[in-house]
């Protein structure tokens, strides 16, 4: 009975050890241009472009009917389009221009509908998670102070002009066939010049809050190809 048990010995043993030639097989064959392993996650690419929706909210100030004595708050939510390019550099620093454009889906829409966004981010940017702090200006295009609803009606509304934020992000990419998915949650102190009635702060600070999802295009496997036929030719040409 113990000669049938240690009769299976050497045949684990072959089986183990076969199993690191195929495991280095298949990542041989998973570094083949062209092939993207769903398994392994990569690096950023170097070259990026990203298309996205972004909405942001800011609180504005308030104001209180003579007549009737209520107040009624304001607020401003741009929702925009989103175009930005991202650059990897130092293999896990990003850095990341991006312009958006779009309108207010506030209750400040009639002072403020239209509004252009650039921004810069620069921080850290891993296969999944990012970590970044941004610079941003914004104005909207048209302002017209104190002006009334003509649909909801309510009382006259306010308007920020010269807006500057700085602050930070959290972002998540997962990546997709051919691109990636890509989620980012800011939170930022801006300075603006608040008019409304007779309120008037040219440098009044509030929070913004801003969340943007977006899609990368593009997963990489081109720039590997390319790094990957470069080295070939340098080792080539480095041959006797």
């Amino acid at each position: 009975m113990v000669r049938a048990h240690l009769a299976w010995i050497p045949a684990v043993s072959l089986l183990v050890g076969a199993l690191p030639r195929q495991a280095q097989a298949a990542r041989d064959d998973d570094d083949e241009p062209g092939f993207v392993d769903p398994r392994r996650r990569q690096l950023p690419p170097t070259h990026r472009f990203r298309l996205g929706v972004e909405l942001a909210y800011i609180r504005l100030s308030k104001a209180v009917d003579a007549d009737t004595g209520k107040a009624q708050r304001f607020h401003y939510v741009p929702l925009m389009a989103d175009f930005a390019y991202q650059a990897q550099f130092l293999k896990y620093m990003m850095v990341r221009p991006s312009l958006a454009m779009g309108t207010n889906v506030g209750n400040t829409l009639e002072a403020m509908p239209l509004v252009i966004h650039p921004q810069l981010h620069l921080g850290y940017q891993g296969a999944l998670v990012g970590v970044a702090l941004g610079y941003g200006f914004f104005h909207p295009l048209i302002n017209r102070k104190d002006v009334v609803s003509a649909s909801r009606g309510g009382l006259g509304e306010p308007v920020i002009l010269n807006n500057h934020h700085v602050g930070g992000e959290l972002s998540f990419t997962t990546r997709v066939d051919r691109g990636a998915i890509s989620f980012i949650l800011r939170v930022a102190g801006v300075r603006s010049h608040l008019q409304h009635f007779e309120l008037d702060k040219p440098k009044s600070w509030r929070p913004m809050f801003t969340f943007n999802i977006g899609w990368f295009f593009g997963d990489g496997s081109k720039q590997r190809a390319r790094q990957a036929q470069r080295r070939a030719d340098r080792a080539a040409a480095a041959e006797p």
